[in-house]
């Protein structure tokens, strides 16, 4: 699902996400929802409840970018929802401009990511949110705990001085 467009609310979020527990057997989804600034806890709660579903599901990429509702409580549901896709292989996720997003969500992916050893591609867009360098240094140190074939954690990090 590409580029659905500031037409989307939490409320018309409902339909997809029963649409999306109908397809239990999809493998690929890419949702985009970026720039839509009607998108809250709510709709993204939604959708976790729906991807959850989805069994065979190996490659995940969800864009929230600029999405100024999405929270913490947000990207936990969905983190939820990623730890229960047993063949997941490939997570995606952009958090650009979630300022409302923090080192509480960064913890949550974290934990979820070092759990789901399946994960062999990983990429999180953490900047311009509200994870602080010390989370988003936490995030990129997951890069030495698997056998990562990929693996991104974008965000700022001030550069120590020796």
């Amino acid at each position: 699902v590409r580029s659905l467009g500031s037409g989307i609310t939490d409320r018309t979020m409902k339909p997809m996400c029963t649409m999306l527990r109908s397809l239990i057997t999809l493998s690929h989804l890419d949702l985009d929802l970026s720039g839509n600034k009607k998108i809250t806890d709510s709709g993204v709660t939604d959708v976790s409840h729906g991807l959850s579903q989805l069994t065979h599901l190996i490659s995940f990429q969800i864009n929230l970018s600029v999405c100024a509702g999405v929270s913490d409580v947000g990207v936990s549901h969905v983190m939820n929802a990623i730890q229960s896709l047993e063949y997941l292989s490939r997570l995606h996720l952009n958090l650009f401009g979630c300022s409302l997003v923090t080192d509480v969500g960064s913890q949550k992916i974290s934990d979820v990511i070092k759990a789901r050893i399946s994960l062999i591609d990983v990429f999180v867009n953490a900047y311009r949110t509200g994870i602080s360098e010390c989370g988003v240094a936490n995030l990129r140190s997951l890069k030495d705990t698997q056998q990562f074939q990929n693996f991104e954690v974008m965000g700022r990090v001030k550069l120590m001085r020796r």
